[in-house]
């Protein structure tokens, strides 16, 4: 072997095999100074660099029995595993020492700078006796089902492993690795020490910055790159975004993955933008590797490694034929000595073959297929195997993760999350994903994430996932993502069309303070409106103050003196956030009345926040007369929340120069259209109409459904609301609670005492409690029927035998003058262009997905919103800044 033919080639420096060699030697006889010898546990635990590298090799010469830590991991994770380990030193790039008062540490940087000043004290690296050591080396499981277990290994069977692998996967001297992987875990220090046997090169690569990392594979002419399936999907969306990206990868031979399964529908995708196919690999902390597809065999995971043997059971225990799923179990040479004892010895592991508890199945050209973990949900009378699902849902085109939630009353969930950087609605993509699946296998939930959570090893982060759908089981409302907090508040080009730029910090600080100590605003919040109506209403918030500054950029308004608001009786933050904080980026002064309704919970929001930004918004005490006579009279721009009739009485007083907006009340029709997905628009009607226990303005006067369809969907629907649960507003678990104002109250038990005959669920009140049990009523659309917007639990449900009967009812006054929004489930099209006319419309999807707090919202009815200036009203979708933008142009002098 020449070892003079690699390098080591980092972002900031490139080292010849022979300079890492003798740094690893000064090194080692550094170690060999601090009492370190033969046989002796050392944790090493810090990023990947090429200094790691050599304090690898040196711990190799050295014979000592090497631990490998994540330096990702939490302090507690850390301490646990060196103490189990029963280290004697600690090899870090941070300041760890505190891990154990007992053992000594070294930094890996400070350690490489001494080695480079030392002469080394021999003349080349030896692994012969680490080879020979039964617990040459130490990795942890992943911990996905509980904590992380060490995994050890002699060096005979690491050393072995690596040799089959440069067999199977035919590396060269010539070849330039690119590992995307962290050095702490099997599959990453495999590449790191094949990089020095085999002689090659080998990129150190920023693992944060994928953009940076490909820019770096260009330059050093990588030709093997190696990273988990959620990397490649991330590689894939930037190829998509940049077709540079392809170009920039033009050197590479193979791109090789592993450590999850692969998706198909990936695979596919990949290799049509990049020409070379995935080569998947299988393997494991206690088998090492077990199968690797190559260049010659590309399916699957190819076929397994030499003296390798892979058997495929049935739950028999009989072996398997192709095409036939079963567990896998695993006999090879490399296979584990054991796993490590709290007491630092190691337990070994039986001569049985090892049960791997993955699944897989034989092509019938005698590759390996590994789809997933083996434990089963039982749902419905069936077994369902979750990653097996997930390879099904991901032909809908994107990362799917699942997530099987137990729950008492309902027994298994499954909670879908779906990577989607476009965010599209959870409604699009669960109608893309049920396409794909038998109804047993469809998602009670659908979240969607900008990115899905990754660990240190770079797979998708279970546990964080598990915690994120525990949440969103019972969330009546869409969850949104919360933004990273450097991330909160996005900084485009043209800054300096914001006329008060210098406030974005005060959002920012709103947004952070909302991310980071929202209990108190919770508290206030959850005094009017349910638990988890509040966290979504946060979250929201979040996401409008992250597109405030583009908002402004992109819709340039001038700067005005002074705007006046009347705030909302119900969604108190959103309302902040979208009448008061995002106009102060071009408002001088903003002066608030809260509604009578909830004039204290308003003002304790803004005691809460105003010491947070430190904006020129006041909260006026004023009555209503004065509040008009005085700052609604010196107002640039008036907004109003509220009823037609009290906006027209307030229009009335103004100046014709003045700028006025009616955020009003719409009618929202929900219709089922013929072709609907059932169960899709049933949740998404009952996801809608009880957001926040029916006191909504997004909330459905009437729901349509096609005469055919209703029975199916009545039953659909009655069945969800069977499960909810009523409690307190400040209670996370409920999902409802009471009415929060008296005279929605008296205005349902009125409804329903004139519609007794249509009842056909609920109906109950408890004046006590101001509980509205969640109510439905049936009728034809032949009927007469006298509909109004009720604040409160009731779904009114119409049918129809033919959409000319929906045209005919919505083509009527109340619903055109309340033309708002409307959501449309099944094949209708045409209705859709009609509705479309007035309307904002959601296909598939409620109001609440289509919302967008930097964007305008609302339709053509006049008493759903309007904005009124120089005697005119127009009756248009909403968003203040857009307005200011139009109508205050001119006296700034803009067109």
């Amino acid at each position: 072997m020449d070892w003079t033919t690699g390098k080591v080639i980092t972002p900031t420096a490139t080292y010849t095999s022979i300079e890492i060699e003798e740094l690893a030697l000064g090194m080692a006889a550094i170690i060999s100074d601090s009492s370190v010898t033969a046989g002796d546990r050392v944790v090493i635990s810090a990023d990947n660099s090429a200094e790691y590298i050599a304090a690898l090799l040196a711990l190799m010469h050295l014979d000592c029995s090497i631990v490998l830590v994540d330096h990702r991991e939490t302090l507690a994770e850390r301490r646990r595993m060196s103490a189990t380990a029963k280290a004697r030193l600690l090899i870090t790039d941070n300041d760890f020492a505190d891990l154990t008062d007992r053992v000594p540490s070294l930094a890996v940087h400070s350690l490489a700078e001494e080695a480079r000043r030392r002469k080394p004290g021999t003349e080349f690296l030896s692994f012969s006796a680490w080879h020979a050591r039964s617990d040459a080396l130490v990795t942890w499981s992943s911990g996905s089902t509980g904590s992380a277990k060490g995994v050890v290994r002699s060096g005979r069977a690491f050393l072995n492993d690596l040799q089959r692998t440069r067999e199977r996967m035919g590396y060269r001297p010539d070849d330039v690795l690119m590992p995307l992987l962290p050095f702490s875990h099997f599959y990453g220090l495999t590449l790191a020490i094949l990089q020095w046997t085999v002689g090659c090169s080998l990129v150190v690569a920023p693992l944060e910055r994928l953009d940076l990392a490909v820019r770096l594979a260009a330059v050093a002419g990588a030709t093997v790159i190696d990273a988990t399936p959620s990397t490649y999907h991330t590689l894939h969306a930037m190829a998509r975004r940049r077709p540079g990206t392809v170009r920039e990868l033009s050197s590479v031979r193979m791109f090789c993955t592993g450590g999850a399964p692969l998706p198909p529908a990936l695979n596919e995708r990949f290799g049509r933008t990049f020409s070379r196919p995935l080569l998947d690999g299988y393997g494991s902390n206690e088998a090492g590797n077990i199968a690797l597809a190559s260049p010659a065999n590309p399916g699957g995971c190819g076929r397994p490694l030499t003296d390798v043997d892979v058997r495929i059971l049935d739950r028999d225990g009989s072996p398997t034929g192709p095409g036939q799923v079963g567990e896998i179990f695993v006999e090879s040479p490399s296979l584990m000595a054991g796993y490590l004892a709290q007491d630092g010895t190691v337990t070994p592991v039986g001569a049985e073959p090892f049960a791997t508890e993955d699944l897989g199945y034989w092509t019938p050209e005698g590759n390996l297929v590994v789809m997933g973990r083996k434990h089963a949900v039982q749902r419905m009378g069936h077994n369902l195997y979750l990653e097996a699902i997930e390879r099904k849902a991901e032909f809908c085109g994107r990362p799917v993760k699942i997530v099987a939630v137990d729950d008492e009353r309902q027994g298994s969930q499954l909670v879908f999350f779906v990577e989607d950087q476009n965010e599209a609605s959870a409604s699009h993509w669960r109608t893309a994903i049920c396409s794909l699946l038998p109804s047993y296998e469809h998602p009670n939930k659908v979240v969607v994430l900008p990115s899905l959570p990754v660990n240190g090893t770079g797979k998708v982060d279970v546990r964080n996932l598990r915690r994120l759908a525990e949440n969103a089981v019972y969330r009546p409302v869409r969850l949104w993502p919360r933004p990273a907090e450097e991330e909160d508040i996005a900084l485009p080009a043209g800054l300096d069309r914001v006329p008060f730029a210098e406030r974005v910090a005060a959002l920012k600080a709103v947004a952070h303070f909302l991310r980071t100590d929202p209990g108190a605003v919770l508290a206030v919040l959850t005094e009017i409106s349910d638990y988890k109506s509040v966290e979504a209403e946060i979250d929201g918030a979040l996401h409008t103050l992250a597109g405030a500054v583009e908002e402004v950029v992109r819709n340039e308004p001038p700067k005005v003196d002074r705007m006046a608001v009347f705030m909302s009786s119900n969604v108190l933050l959103t309302a902040y956030v979208l009448y008061l904080l995002v106009p102060a980026l071009y408002t001088e002064s903003v002066v608030a009345r809260p509604s009578t309704q909830v004039a204290a919970q308003t003002r304790r929001l803004h005691e809460l926040l105003a010491p947070v930004h430190g904006l020129p918004i006041e909260m006026s005490s004023l009555s209503q007369r004065k509040f008009r006579e005085g700052p609604v009279a010196e107002a640039d721009v008036v907004v109003f929340t509220g009823t037609y009739q009290n906006a027209e009485t307030i229009r009335a007083d103004l100046r014709p120069e003045q700028i006025f907006m009616l955020f009003g009340q719409g009618a929202n029709p929900f219709i089922v259209a013929p072709g609907a997905d059932i169960d899709v628009a049933s949740e998404d009607a009952l996801r809608i109409r009880m957001l926040n226990s029916g006191q909504d303005c997004f909330g459905p006067d009437v729901f349509f459904i096609h005469e055919s369809d209703a029975p199916r969907f009545v039953e659909a629907l009655l069945k969800r609301l069977s499960t909810l649960t009523f409690g307190d507003y400040d209670d996370p678990e409920a999902d409802y609670g009471p009415m929060c104002y008296p005279s929605a109250i008296v205005e349902a038990a009125e409804f329903l005492q004139d519609n007794t005959d249509h009842i056909i669920y609920g109906g109950q009140i408890d004046f006590r409690t101001r509980q509205i049990q969640p109510t439905v009523l049936l009728r034809s659309a032949r009927d007469e029927m006298a509909l109004s917007e009720i604040f409160a639990p009731l779904f009114n449900l119409v049918t129809y035998s033919d959409l000319s009967q929906v045209y005919e009812k919505l083509g009527t006054g109340y619903y055109q003058d309340r033309a708002m929004g409307a959501m449309v489930y099944g094949d209708a099209p045409e209705l859709v262009e009609h509705l479309r006319k007035r309307h904002m419309v959601g296909v598939g999807e409620t109001l609440l997905d289509i919302d967008n707090g930097n964007l305008p919202f609302g339709g053509r009815g006049i008493m759903a919103n309007y904005v009124a200036h120089r005697k005119k009203r127009t009756a248009r979708p909403l968003l203040i800044s857009q307005i200011v933008a139009e109508y205050a142009g001119d006296r700034a002098g803009r067109p």
